[in-house]
């Protein structure tokens, strides 16, 4: 299954770069700032920006007379008449022959939840960091007492977004992640470990009906105690197919393989309700979060947001009395709350919440089970 993974990466030679000068506006499925699912690929990211050629709700079509796709960040932007100078897509429209909305105020990603999302060509970073708190854990299935565990996270990205010359978008993502680990006492596991990986992501513009999205995610997850072994590479992929019929409904249909102590094949797939440019609920898995904007604050973008997300990791550990170089996975999920500010150059959030269903799994044999906790979390990204 690894060896057929890496065939993958050949799709991605063919992201040569154009300069983004050269091509119109194009538009993403942005994470709008997800939280990273901790320890593996990005999850999949869904597209928030206004659909082409489909029918507004109050009549009418976002498509120019001509048969080209409106652009509300091209310059110009007059959608019936001559071009203007100056045009801004985020300022009220001043008069008919500018308005494709029929006279309403468009969309604004700076005053609203949904409006047009361009790509952002070039570097940038995101970190995060979190807290679980002590929680007891037991083994299974006599739930024998295993002592308290308690986990400290650090998740860095740097990311960079280029045009290619067949008019995808191609991104590159150095990754690195650490947890800290705190026991349990009574089980043998090291304090820490180690995650080092590349994400490579190859998507077509989400300026239409239909989108796609292919990922591949070669990492190194290790405790770093001793040489390396096979089980501390691991090779995850994502394949996700976007429809969006209406300015209102997008659906997802896709896969990703996570390679962990097992071979793990969950669905990428649901739907995006945007009823309007307030609200937005993500009904996806494995990740899903209903937001609620609550205005500008301070020069800032405000949201408040609840999500539900399920989570696998895995690292190659050293463990007393095991022959060889063991492996081991965490699986859980998560519910938060959480605000989140934007002020178009930086985003930062704060979220907390509870987290579930915890196992931890080796692959020599055996596990235990930790004490439903609470979970913290802060990150930015610039």
């Amino acid at each position: 299954m690894k060896a057929s993974l890496l065939c993958l990466a050949i799709v991605f030679s063919a992201g040569l770069q154009l300069n983004a000068a050269e091509m119109p506006t194009l538009y993403t499925p942005a994470d709008d700032f997800d939280a990273v699912i901790r320890g593996q690929s990005p999850p999949p990211t869904y597209e928030e920006s206004v659909p082409f050629g489909t029918t507004p709700q109050n009549g009418g079509s976002y498509a120019a007379p001509n048969g080209q796709a409106f652009d509300p960040n091209a310059g110009g932007g007059n959608l019936y008449g001559a071009p203007q100078a100056g045009y801004d897509p985020f300022l009220t429209p001043g008069g008919p022959g500018m308005d494709p909305y029929g006279a309403q105020q468009m969309p604004s990603y700076t005053t609203g939840l949904n409006g047009p999302q361009p790509y952002r060509f070039g570097w940038t970073s995101r970190f995060e960091f979190g807290f679980l708190p002590k929680a007891r854990t037991y083994v299974p299935p006599g739930g024998v007492a295993g002592g308290n565990f308690a986990v400290t996270e650090t998740d860095i990205d740097l990311q960079y977004t280029t045009p290619t010359r067949n008019g995808w978008i191609f991104m590159f993502t150095p990754e690195f992640d650490y947890r800290g680990w705190d026991g349990p006492q009574f089980i043998s596991l090291p304090g820490k470990g180690f995650r080092f990986g590349t994400d490579l992501q190859l998507s077509t513009p989400a300026n239409g009906l239909w989108s796609v999205q292919l990922g591949f995610t070669p990492a190194i997850a290790s405790d770093l105690g001793k040489s390396l072994s096979s089980n501390a590479w691991q090779f995850d992929a994502r394949v996700v197919l976007f429809f969006r019929p209406s300015e209102t409904w997008m659906f997802a249909a896709g896969a990703a393989y996570w390679d962990r102590v097992g071979d793990y094949v969950i669905p990428y797939a649901g739907a995006v309700w945007t009823p309007n440019d307030l609200w937005e609920v993500r009904a996806m898995f494995p990740k899903s979060r209903v937001s609620r904007f609550m205005g500008n604050m301070g020069g800032k973008s405000v949201w408040v947001y609840g999500s539900f997300e399920y989570d696998i990791e895995a690292f190659q550990v050293e463990r007393p009395g095991v022959v060889g170089r063991d492996q081991v996975e965490f699986k859980d999920y998560v519910m938060m709350l959480g605000i989140r500010s934007d002020n178009g150059c930086r985003s930062m959030f704060l979220e907390a919440g509870g987290i579930m269903k915890r196992e931890a799994d080796f692959r020599s044999g055996g596990g235990f089970d930790i004490k439903d906790g609470f979970i913290a979390r802060f990150g930015m990204q610039f």
